[in-house]
């Protein structure tokens, strides 16, 4: 990833596949030049970046974060720059911060009064969703973004190594929500064809709002690195999900990076 500073809690705005003009909000920065799978901005060339926190294994407070979004929400408003989602990610999932609660809470008041017709979005693994206030935390946000692409137990486990009973956990926080856009993405793990059909039947079950599902090639061309569904697979997976169950499903392709 050749753009945000990793250590920055506020970066860009860029463009994003799926968020449109996004302000990313890191409460969980680090050192590392790492993102999450999650990251909408990973694809992306050169996005502009606060290095407000210098390189450290400690979380900033929420108070760090919310002062440092509002810097940069209030600056984009002055200068008359458009905005269409307010998205928090991490280089760690951003569950993870002790006070999300209070951060979303903040940027949702932010939000509402410096770019009212944008999304508070937040971009999640779904590994921590035990907590009662990340639960509370995920229904401030207009578009929590959740992964899920696992269809059963055990293959939840196989994948992620976490045990197979927090699988039921996480399903039913995810039927909880009543705004709940499901992220998925086929590679070598889950692309078989029995796990693919256990994971369409699932996600009719968690009735999520909207349906993400993520390519590993770009459009147009078959990618030699591919090794999950092709796009023309996750096309008609896609399709099929909106016409059976109801549930605005949309494939996004891999990006080119700029030369």
């Amino acid at each position: 990833m050749a753009n945000a500073a990793f250590h920055s809690i506020v970066f860009g705005p860029v463009k994003s596949r799926r968020l449109g003009i996004s302000l990313g909000v890191n409460p969980t920065p680090t050192g590392r030049e790492q993102c999450a799978p999650t990251c909408i901005f990973c694809q992306k060339g050169t996005a502009d970046s606060v290095p407000i926190l210098a390189r450290s294994n400690q979380l900033p407070s929420a108070g760090v974060i919310v002062t440092s979004a509002a810097r940069k929400i209030i600056e984009l408003n002055k200068a008359g720059e458009k905005l269409e989602s307010v998205t928090v990610v991490g280089n760690q999932d951003p569950t993870l911060h002790p006070n999300l609660l209070e951060i979303a809470e903040n940027l949702r008041d932010l939000r509402n009064k410096w770019f009212p017709k944008a999304d508070l979005s937040l971009l999640s693994e779904s590994t921590h969703l035990g907590s009662d206030e990340v639960r509370r935390a995920l229904r401030v946000f207009d578009r929590p973004i959740l992964r899920f692409e696992w269809g059963t137990q055990k293959l939840f486990s196989a994948v992620t190594g976490r045990p197979a009973a927090e699988y039921k956990q996480i399903c039913e926080a995810l039927t909880a929500l009543d705004r709940l856009v499901i992220q998925a993405n086929f590679g070598p793990q889950n692309c078989a064809e029995a796990d693919v059909k256990a994971w369409a039947k699932k996600v009719e079950e968690l009735r999520p709002k909207e349906i993400q599902i993520l390519s590993n090639e770009p459009a147009g061309k078959k990618s030699s690195k591919n090794k999950g569904l092709s796009n023309a697979k996750l096309e008609e997976l896609a399709t099929s999900i909106s016409e059976t169950a109801g549930i605005p499903t949309t494939v996004f392709t891999l990006e080119t990076q700029p030369a």
